[in-house]
């Protein structure tokens, strides 16, 4: 091979690794859009969380729960929760002029949120598959058990309300 070739062949690859640091970087700091649109969507899939897991409470609340309706909440619960840790990329917390309760430890504390997050899917696992039983008692321990996975993680990973 020349030395003009190898010179060549040298620069093209050096622009290619260039290029994909670029965009790697560009994808791990999104712009204050791109935040926005992250944030909001995050906020709508908590909104659905907390919406299913309010109705579900008062589902397992009641004398004669409607299963089929448990079962869905359960199943909403149980999906979402799998889907939080996607929900927290890179550059989509605090500081952009986007309003988000997301600490600064999500992102500084990675293997700790990831241990919070698999033990909420856990938790969300356990109470789906509690459903088939019908048995409002055992439903209840594993919405207690979700409950606890919740809180424990909203005390560790979001910022507190001037309310709490």
């Amino acid at each position: 091979m020349h030395a003009a070739s190898r010179r060549r062949t040298s620069l093209i690859g050096a622009a290619l690794l260039i290029g994909i640091a670029a965009s790697a970087s560009a994808a791990d700091h999104p712009g204050p859009a791109a935040v926005a649109q992250i944030v909001h969507a995050r906020q709508d899939h908590f909104h659905a969380l907390g919406k299913a897991t309010k109705s579900l409470r008062e589902q397992i609340g009641r004398a004669n729960p409607d299963w089929t309706l448990v079962a869905a909440d359960a199943n909403q619960i149980e999906h979402l929760a799998a889907a939080l840790p996607t929900w927290f990329p890179a550059g989509s917390g605090q500081g952009h002029g986007i309003k988000t309760k997301a600490r600064a430890k999500i992102w500084a504390q990675p293997q700790a949120f990831a241990s919070a997050a698999k033990t909420l899917a856990a938790r969300a696992q356990d109470l789906a598959q509690t459903v088939a039983s019908h048995d409002p008692g055992a439903l209840r321990l594993r919405a207690r058990a979700l409950g606890q996975a919740c809180g424990s993680c909203h005390h560790r990973f979001r910022a507190h309300s001037s309310w709490w």
